[in-house]
């Protein structure tokens, strides 16, 4: 009966949320505490089990989580993204843009939220697609690929980040794993939108000479190619094509590979028994590489990005951002793990590891499929990932997957599939002029295409053994 009263609750939970846009804190917590009745845990035992759960997933995320946001902040505030972009379409040249742009976005998106950071990259994406002559949503599309494989796979993005805390993983091999699998999502993603997507053309494309927004006011990319392709400014008013942004990657790069280079430690520690250098390395990299401390290096780097202009009221205002738009994520996170204790603690799993047999080799499935089902319903990604993992937690022992790699089978579930209920797919449409239709044509598919893309990097791993 528990695995009954399970279903139930988690079909209420996508109806809740879905249809009837109940917030998901509120959902996840109500939820919890229904299931916990229903299995005959009791009321006041199921709430100790909800707050034991909650605090217990945030003891060290929830700071780790607003670190990110801070230098995200930071990154958007000084134009980073836009150099980023303008370094990785110089070195690959006009013929690869929508790679470049793909790679732009997965760099991009693993400090700042998707919305924002394509929001700010709106001008270069069009500045790119008039140069190269490719259509704009060919070119926009690559980079949304980019934005949202690492938005969904790669830490310190909340979602990411949740999950790992949620599922129990390291750390460092869910980077060192979904940094390959967004690496393959991203690419069937790029692939999809310059064969689809290259085939569309919109009436914003500039080679239509349309350089008029869906309100009727000036593309703000519009103008000349001397003006505006070749010197497409940041905020700052400094040209991105100058230099390599190292002031921008820097921040993001060094707290990963901190962190991974860390679960890497105890293979090295074996080694350095006899070597005082090595040893002290060692000792070095496991204090650099815990999360909290590498995201302090990458807040600190990230104020190299203001140069003369910093100011401590700067950083200030930037924290001030990053803490109000990463509590709602905090909180949801929170949420989804305390429905997961509930679940561990009720009698469920018990049920569960007892059908496990049934599922077959095709348990491992779960995890992608039911985050595809919450992401298509709910059209959040973060909303789907942490409710899946509340869900999974209990249960990854049984259908035979670590929590790395059920954690890499989550964000490639959370691709599958982004439609009209997705804030990003009418962002595209207010950006672009291009009409809902076009979009279920193109970003849509391109959704499903990363999905699988993910999947089957998961499925070679595990035909390599790795679990």
């Amino acid at each position: 009966m528990p695995l009954i009263y399970l279903l139930i609750v988690v079909v209420a939970l996508l109806l809740a949320v879905g249809r009837y846009k109940v917030h998901p804190l509120i959902a996840l917590l109500m939820s919890g505490l229904t299931l916990g009745c229903l299995c005959g845990v009791g009321a006041a035992v199921t709430v100790d089990l909800l707050m034991q759960g909650f605090a217990d997933t945030l003891k060290w995320i929830a700071v780790v989580m607003v670190f990110g946001a801070i230098i995200g902040e930071i990154t958007s505030e000084t134009g980073g993204a836009q150099r980023i972009a303008a370094a990785a379409v110089r070195i690959a040249g006009p013929k690869h843009v929508c790679p470049a742009m793909g790679v732009t976005g997965y760099i991009v998106s693993i400090p700042v939220f998707v919305d924002i950071a394509y929001i700010m990259m709106c001008t270069v994406t069009t500045a790119v697609a008039r140069r190269s002559g490719r259509s704009v949503l060919s070119v926009g599309l690559s980079l949304a690929a980019g934005l949202t494989a690492t938005h969904a796979l790669m830490p310190p993005t909340p979602g990411p980040l949740a999950v790992a805390g949620i599922l129990d993983a390291s750390l460092g091999r869910v980077i060192v794993i979904n940094a390959v699998v967004a690496f393959c999502a991203m690419s069937a993603g790029v692939w999809w939108a310059a064969t689809v997507g290259g085939r569309v053309s919109l009436a914003s494309d500039p080679s239509n000479g349309d350089s008029r927004r869906a309100d009727g006011a000036p593309d703000p990319s519009s103008g000349t190619r001397n003006d505006q392709q070749d010197h497409v400014q940041d905020v700052n008013g400094q040209d991105v094509n100058a230099s390599i942004p190292w002031s921008a990657l820097l921040p993001i790069v060094v707290p990963l590979v901190l962190i991974s280079v860390r679960s890497f430690l105890p293979v090295l520690d074996d080694a350095s028994s006899g070597a005082s250098l090595l040893a002290w390395s060692v000792g070095a990299f496991e204090v650099l590489g815990l999360p909290l401390v590498a995201l302090t290096i990458g807040v600190a780097l990230a104020m190299l990005q203001y140069g003369r202009d910093f100011s401590m009221a700067r950083l200030a205002a930037a924290t001030e951002r990053g803490i109000e738009k990463s509590a709602a994520v905090i909180m949801i996170t929170g949420a989804g793990g305390a429905f997961g204790h509930v679940i561990k603690n009720a009698g469920v799993t018990e049920w569960i590891a007892q059908a496990a047999p049934m599922l077959g080799t095709l348990g491992w499935l779960l995890p992608f499929f039911l985050a595809a089902i919450f992401t298509t319903a709910t059209g959040s990604i973060t909303v789907s990932m942490v409710t899946t993992a509340g869900v999974v937690a209990p249960l990854v022992a049984s259908i035979g997957v670590s929590p790395e790699m059920a954690a890499a089978l989550i964000g490639s579930g959370a691709f599958c599939v982004f439609h009209v209920n997705s804030s990003f797919f009418w962002l595209l449409n207010r950006l672009h002029d291009a009409p809902p239709a076009v979009l279920l044509r193109t970003y849509t598919t391109q959704s499903l295409c990363m999905g699988l893309g993910g999947l089957a990097a998961v499925g070679l791993m595990r035909l390599c053994g790795l679990r």
